[in-house]
């Protein structure tokens, strides 16, 4: 991607949302999920998400989704087990 520096450690704490509306931008510009993630693995280095990520992501952005919350899922909730609540 023109005109970004490479990879700093102020680039690296993109939030999940921001990440989002990155890549929501990037739909609306007319890029594909490769042209997407390349860009981002650019400016988060590690940090960036997986290519699969960054398509599902596109597809649900392509397919008219305007918020950027999880829906919610069925099923029991995800539990931590540590030694505070065994």
């Amino acid at each position: 991607m023109a005109g970004i520096v490479e990879s700093s450690p102020a680039h690296q704490n993109f939030s999940r949302y921001y990440i989002l509306v990155i890549i929501k931008v990037s739909v609306i510009l007319g890029k594909d999920a490769s042209c997407i993630h390349k860009d981002l693995v650019t400016v988060l280095g590690e940090n960036a998400p997986s290519i699969q990520t960054v398509r599902k992501w596109v597809k649900t952005v392509s397919e008219g989704r305007d918020d950027m919350e999880d829906e919610p899922r069925p099923g029991r909730p995800v539990t931590a087990c540590g030694d505070a609540n065994i």
